[in-house]
């Protein structure tokens, strides 16, 4: 495994985001992204930030995306993906080798325009896949770092967002946490762990030992006094407290009486947490 050295330093410097070696695809997000780079030339990535601004036009014009802040999370979000499989050294040129290697199960369904072909050295490919399309998108070490930036020119040119990492424009009023802003950063936690608990745009995945991984998150939240004196600890308010502030989780008020073990986040969401609670 080789890192990209100048990738890491733009996501770390320029977007506040610690690069990790593992992320998952999203096929929504990839089809955003590729499709918003197939605008552009192949050698002009640098200035991509057109077509990720008119991929976004689009996108809000039709209802799909709330906020440039959830287009340009997404995107992102693929962009770490596709890095890691670049930093992997790893090639795959068949289906069963992209799911092996890089969790990418090709979709079966029409509607999803954008697929990932093959990785081989020359990077990660990506091809239309209806029958008319003859268009194909490569990214590699070199233009990866070009198209963050361009994405970032997006950011800074809508002024809508100084952070990528608040997946949400405006956060539904919860009276959980002391403030919005601790609220957001707790969220982000649960977005960022190498196991993510929650997707790009927060909704909850649904995952077996998930919803242990909410009420180890809530616990740890609560012990650093980070939850709203104000609130009541009966476990149906906390339950529907966690509820409203995480679109797709439904969760019964018994497991907040669990103890949940969790260890596959519990290390991570606690470390995180506990930084949180130090940068106070």
């Amino acid at each position: 495994m080789h890192n990209n050295e100048k990738f890491r330093a733009v996501i770390n410097d320029k977007f506040k985001l610690e690069v990790k070696n593992f992320y998952l695809p999203d096929q929504t997000y990839i089809n955003h992204l590729i499709a918003s780079l197939d605008k552009i030339e192949a050698n002009s990535y640098k200035k991509s930030h057109a077509g990720f601004i008119s991929e976004y036009k689009y996108c809000k014009n039709i209802g799909i995306v709330p906020s440039i802040n959830v287009f340009a999370e997404g995107c992102l979000s693929q962009l770490l993906w596709i890095n890691s499989i670049l930093e992997s050294g790893q090639i795959a040129t068949s289906e069963v080798e992209l799911d092996e290697k890089f969790d990418y199960l090709t979709p079966s369904m029409a509607g999803n325009p954008w697929v990932l072909k093959k990785v081989t050295k020359k990077g990660v490919r990506f091809c239309g896949d209806e029958p008319f399309q003859d268009s194909r998108v490569i990214i590699n070490s070199e233009n990866i770092v070009d198209i963050a930036l361009a994405l970032l020119v997006v950011l800074e040119e809508t002024k809508e967002v100084n952070d990528v990492r608040v997946a949400h424009s405006k956060l539904k009023d919860s009276t959980l946490f002391r403030s919005a802003e601790l609220q957001e950063k707790c969220l982000a936690v649960l977005k960022e762990i190498e196991h993510p608990v929650l997707a790009v745009d927060g909704s909850f995945i649904n995952k077996t030992g998930m919803k242990g991984a909410i009420v180890v998150w809530y616990d740890k939240c609560s012990v650093l006094g980070f939850i709203s004196k104000e609130i009541s600890t009966t476990r149906s308010l906390i339950a529907k407290e966690v509820m409203n502030i995480i679109p797709g989780l439904s969760i019964e008020d018994s497991n907040f009486s669990k103890l949940n073990v969790a260890k596959k986040y519990k290390k991570e969401i606690e470390q995180k947490l506990v930084q949180i609670h130090k940068e106070q």
